[in-house]
């Protein structure tokens, strides 16, 4: 198990700075999404990039999610999205916690992030018809490649540009990590 470096553990670190529960709002249109956290001998961030032949988002860099369905909570959308998407099993996610909701700004759908932990070289299947792509991106290099331009932050990695609610979310963890490894008092290396 990774450690701070003292006593507490990353998933320990984690859950205190996450929210404990997500909820969602009535008469609203809902979604959550998986952000997949692994690690290795530094922390990784699964990420899918949508396919050309959607509808919304497409080719964009996202996490797995969707919208709800029936009287799902965040974490039952969240994981089942998770499934059909890639095939991350319920049980082998570990959730820490929940991020505080975004809204995407062309199709107003309020989504709820769900942080999990999975086992790094996860044994993916992409769904091919909503994925192109599966992407485990290294934190540190997210933290080294973030811009902002008048439409707000984005990231880079590569060829690919993480931007809108997905950059958002994002910035959203990585404040927090941040937050861990800044309260950790023999640091932490990402």
């Amino acid at each position: 198990m990774y450690t701070l470096k003292g006593k507490k553990t990353l998933i320990t670190a984690m859950k205190e700075v996450l929210k404990s529960e997500g909820k969602y709002l009535p008469n609203m249109r809902n979604a959550a999404v998986l952000v997949p956290l692994s690690l290795r001998k530094e922390l990784y961030i699964t990420f899918i990039k949508r396919s050309e032949n959607l509808q919304f988002h497409r080719g964009e860099i996202a996490f797995p999610g969707g919208l709800q369905e029936d009287n799902e909570s965040p974490l039952e959308t969240a994981l089942r999205e998770a499934w059909e998407e890639l095939k991350i099993r319920r049980e082998d996610v570990v959730v820490l916690g929940f991020l505080p909701s975004t809204k995407t700004l062309t199709t107003n759908i309020r989504i709820i992030p769900v942080v999990g932990l999975i086992p790094f070289n996860y044994p993916f299947k992409p769904n091919s018809n909503e994925i192109e792509e599966v992407l485990q991106i290294p934190v540190k290099k997210l933290y080294e490649n973030v811009y902002e331009d008048f439409y707000g932050k984005y990231y880079l990695y590569k060829r690919y540009r993480i931007w809108g609610a997905t950059a958002r979310i994002l910035t959203n963890l990585l404040n927090r990590l941040k937050k861990i490894i800044n309260n950790s008092p023999h640091g932490y290396f990402i």
